[in-house]
């Protein structure tokens, strides 16, 4: 099983990094021993500035993806984190005529023939301010960086446990 941790998000845009600055760390722990020994699952960790069409080249060959990503809300709790399946994300396009979201990225990858993943995860982090130009997280989004880092360990790990006959099944 092929997993992509994907972090989207610009560093030039404050708090719109921390799906970047999560997966960096992320990565990080995972190769310095937090993977679980029993899994047969190739894992990488990428980070990306890209979005629309652009994704079908980081997306396609993969089983499973988590992103780690900003969600826009009105009045945001920075730093508040959301678990949601690929049926919870808005099927809306962006700003441009020219973006297209990461479901109909998913839909399109799959109509051109592309192996798409099956699964997609997202960890959903409200921000405010992703607009403006402002390098670094803010200080309100840094003390929630351990607890956005321990959900989308925990998605991880479960995307990666091995499947278990269940009880009295055999193998």
């Amino acid at each position: 099983m092929r997993i992509l941790v994907l972090g989207l998000g610009n560093d030039l845009h404050g708090d719109d990094g921390v799906g970047l600055q999560a997966v960096r760390l992320l990565g990080r722990a995972w190769s310095a021993g937090a993977k679980p020994a029993a899994t047969t699952a190739e894992v990488d960790f990428e980070e990306c500035f890209v979005s629309g069409a652009a994704l079908l080249e980081v997306l396609h060959g993969y089983d499973a993806v988590l992103i780690v990503d900003t969600i826009f809300k009105e009045k945001p709790v920075v730093g508040r984190v959301r678990i949601l399946e690929a049926t919870d994300i808005r099927d809306v396009p962006g700003p441009s005529p020219h973006y297209i979201s990461v479901p109909q990225t998913l839909a399109l990858g799959r109509r051109l023939g592309l192996k798409m993943p099956a699964t997609v995860k997202v960890v959903a982090v409200e921000a405010a301010g992703m607009l403006q130009l402002k390098e670094g997280l803010s200080e309100e989004m840094k003390a929630r960086l351990p607890a956005i880092l321990d959900a989308a360990e925990s998605v991880l790990r479960r995307l990666v446990a091995p499947v278990r006959p269940a009880e009295g099944q055999a193998l």
